[in-house]
């Protein structure tokens, strides 16, 4: 008799059960399955290092049951940045997509201020400044004249060009292509290393005309770098 009451008991537990799923717990469920909420998505194609509009963007109301965490649904916090991987059309735009630069923050200047890199090479350790010179510093290029030219004194003579003054260095390498800051960070930690930190080609940011007389001067003399300030981005 005891067992067959326990018997009725659990039958009756179980339907009680059963029933408080069916009428409290499924309802629920598929009530936040069917719940819709509006996202944003890209209504065309977009390619890296585009900047977003709001012709990129569309509202649409999906289900909001299973959806990616970390879509961005606030188009202040997509509008105006820079698309960093490809984004296809219909998809959603997540922070790891979108960044404040196409490339870096210096390059967008460079780009932004109609600017152009131009590499030199440094034909002996004085005219690069040893090693001391770093990214961001602020130069002088003089240009080194073995013989001046015809109807002047045939005497040496160092000419500093109005265009070739406070140009700002993009990048400073070794005979290796090797960053010298790198190269002297290396050394200064004890690291082994085949780096040499005295620079053998230097990468400077100058406009057109500039690009133009530096390339003329490196190949009609010798040039020669004379340090003028540390730059901004070691200020700061």
């Amino acid at each position: 008799m005891k067992l067959l009451k326990n018997r009725i008991f659990l039958s009756v537990l179980c339907l009680v059960l059963a029933a408080g799923v069916s009428f409290l717990l499924l309802p629920r469920f598929y009530e936040n399955k069917s719940a819709t909420v509006i996202v944003l998505r890209a209504v065309e194609d977009i390619p890296a290092g585009t900047e977003i509009t709001d012709k990129y963007l569309e509202s649409v109301e999906v289900g909001g049951f299973g959806l990616p965490e970390g879509v961005i649904n606030d188009k202040t916090l997509i509008v105006g940045k820079v698309v960093q991987t490809a984004i296809a059309k219909g998809d959603y735009f997540f922070p790891q997509k979108l960044g404040s630069f196409v490339a870096d923050e210096l390059l967008d200047r460079i780009v932004k201020n109609n600017q152009r890199l131009v590499t030199i090479s440094v034909p002996s350790i004085a005219a690069g400044l040893s090693s001391h010179l770093q990214v961001g510093d602020i130069v002088t290029i003089a240009v080194f004249m073995q013989k001046a030219s015809s109807g002047q004194d045939s005497s040496p003579q160092v000419i500093l060009y109005p265009e070739l003054h406070s140009l700002e260095v993009y990048s400073v390498e070794n005979a290796r292509t090797q960053d010298t800051a790198e190269v002297r960070e290396q050394l200064s930690n004890g690291q082994s290393t085949t780096g040499d930190p005295v620079p053998k080609a230097i990468t400077l940011i100058a406009t057109e005309a500039q690009a133009q007389k530096l390339i003329e001067a490196e190949y009609t003399g010798k040039l020669h770098l004379i340090f003028e300030k540390r730059g901004v981005s070691h200020e700061q």
